[in-house]
């Protein structure tokens, strides 16, 4: 009796044991682990795929950069098209185009947005400026007089497209606008007054730029920043908070 109960217990004990709960006791032998995914991969695609979004920004920021100044002189067809001309300050280059337009017979009316001694302007002395630059111009008093009008406010391009906006619906001015500024600038300008003025055709009329003292790299690298700068800027909602920093444009459109 006793033998058999030894033999038994021998036998019990060379039986490979079973866990109950595998998890709880693991031999190398009986039970792997499973395999995962190192963490250290995780950073590394992330910085695969910002390093790639950041190539592929700069390239399509570099063509733009390339093209955003390319404008032309339009036909004159397409200038006859405009029922007015816009002129945002900054140049004399400027309002020289559009006074010569006029007296040309070319577009009906000038609007000059800006005019004011921060850009070198002084209504009250917009004849005798601007005269000796225009002997081509026989009566500029006259023409002033019937077809040239200004605006005395505004500081910026924002401020020149707010500006614009206003003398536009008090004057109920339909059809597409002339917007004459200079190349580098037009493409600010443009966004600026297209913000303001959505249901208006604009039609660019760049004016040269005036020379560079050194590379012209620098001006139109700086130029395409704010470029890309008013493009986000006229998207915000409380865009006219900006225009807070002028006095008489925060008040808004005067009667």
């Amino acid at each position: 009796m006793l033998s058999n109960k030894r033999d038994w217990l021998r036998q019990r004990e060379r039986r490979p044991r079973v866990l109950l709960f595998p998890d709880a006791k693991r031999t190398p032998s009986s039970i792997r682990r499973p395999r995962r995914t190192p963490i250290r991969i995780i950073p590394l695609v992330i910085a695969a795929t910002t390093r790639t979004l950041f190539v592929s920004a700069t390239l399509v920021g570099v063509d733009r950069f390339q093209s955003f100044d390319d404008f032309v002189v339009p036909s004159a067809a397409e200038v006859r098209r405009a029922s007015a001309a816009v002129v945002f300050s900054g140049a004399f280059e400027r309002v020289d185009a559009g006074l010569r337009l006029v007296n040309a017979g070319a577009i009906p009316l000038l609007y000059i947005s800006g005019l004011n001694a921060n850009a070198g302007l002084r209504p009250t002395h917009i004849v005798s400026q601007f005269s000796t630059r225009n002997p081509d111009i026989a009566d500029l008093p006259s023409l002033i007089q019937c077809c040239v009008r200004w605006g005395e406010n505004a500081d910026n391009t924002l401020q020149n497209a707010f500006e614009t906006r206003c003398w536009v619906k008090r004057r109920k001015a339909p059809g597409a606008l002339l917007l004459i500024t200079s190349r580098r600038h037009m493409a600010r300008a443009l966004t600026a007054l297209s913000s303001e003025l959505p249901e208006h055709a604009l039609i660019p009329y760049p004016v040269p730029d005036a020379p560079a003292s050194g590379s012209p790299l620098r001006p139109r690298a700086f130029e395409y920043l704010k470029y890309l700068a008013t493009i986000v800027i006229v998207h915000i909602p409380s865009i006219d908070v900006l225009l807070g920093i002028n006095p008489p444009l925060a008040k808004g459109c005067s009667p």
